[in-house]
């Protein structure tokens, strides 16, 4: 309390001397001038945006009602004043109400954008977490490895002592239904974002072909050489289609602001593989 009233005397001491310094007109315009340089800070960051874009447009208003008020007060008659001003006046309060629309509209729609925008990092953020996760989480290269010796070697004979050829099992890899779903939102995100998230599904959905080309009857009559150089490009497309989901979630994490991007909660079956 002591400290209050120490600031609040200094403070009307220091008023009191400016008032009669610099005069009540100058410390007013001083006075408004910190207010709004203090308001214009203290807002939401929507908010101080749309304040901006009502300053890209304002100039030529302020412009042409300086030159309305200097005609006015310059050029026309004492008599014809008093009819003058009043258009004046409601011409001012016309334009303020405009620009308070614009304001209120344009943050609206700023808002809007901000929700879509957010929306649409979390649906992404999640959709690809989980297809990466179903990536990670066995080991990629030493899988590719065994089952790449299996179809070299075979699976063994039958009763009769023929070789048993090896193909492996590749399960479908899930449809993207939520990228597909809010596609038309994409371009709300930032350019590094877009260019990751675009890229992982393209990855993707390679992968997805291959998985069905890999079970086929075409490629099961293929030569055992062959299907093993099948399977390396198998696990080449694994591979970067799990290092390109992992840099789209770093990228959503940076456009979201999180403080670690990069402490994405992963299986970690593929510690080589990074973002």
């Amino acid at each position: 309390m002591l400290a209050f009233l120490t600031s609040a005397m200094l403070g009307g001491a220091v008023l009191a001397y400016l008032r009669h310094e610099i005069g009540d007109l100058t410390l007013i315009l001083i006075g408004s001038a910190l207010l709004l340089g203090f308001y214009s800070w203290a807002i939401p960051p929507l908010l101080r945006r749309s304040f901006l874009r009502i300053l890209v447009v304002l100039p030529p208003f302020l412009l042409l009602g300086v030159i309305g008020g200097i005609v006015v007060w310059e050029y026309v008659p004492d008599a014809a004043r008093d009819k003058v001003y009043p258009a004046l006046v409601t011409g001012s309060v016309i334009v303020l109400g405009w620009f308070v629309t614009f304001l209120f509209s344009s943050y609206a729609e700023a808002q809007k954008f901000h929700l879509q925008r957010r929306d649409t990092l979390i649906a992404l953020r999640n959709e690809i977490f989980a297809l990466v996760d179903k990536l990670d989480n066995q080991p990629i290269a030493a899988h590719a490895e065994k089952v790449q010796k299996r179809i070299l070697s075979g699976d063994g004979t039958d009763a009769k002592g023929n070789p048993i050829e090896y193909f492996p099992f590749s399960t479908m890899e899930s449809e993207p239904i939520v990228f597909e779903a809010i596609s038309s939102s994409i371009p709300a995100l930032g350019e590094d974002t877009v260019a990751s998230v675009v890229r992982f599904y393209a990855e993707y959905t390679d992968l997805r072909r291959m998985v069905e080309d890999s079970r086929n009857e075409q490629t099961q009559k293929l030569s055992r050489e062959r299907r093993v150089a099948f399977h390396q490009q198998l696990t080449n497309r694994r591979t970067s289609t799990l290092r390109w989901g992992l840099s789209a979630l770093v990228a959503i994490n940076i456009e979201m602001g999180h403080e670690n991007p990069e402490g994405i909660n992963r299986s970690g079956e593929n510690e080589d593989v990074n973002p």
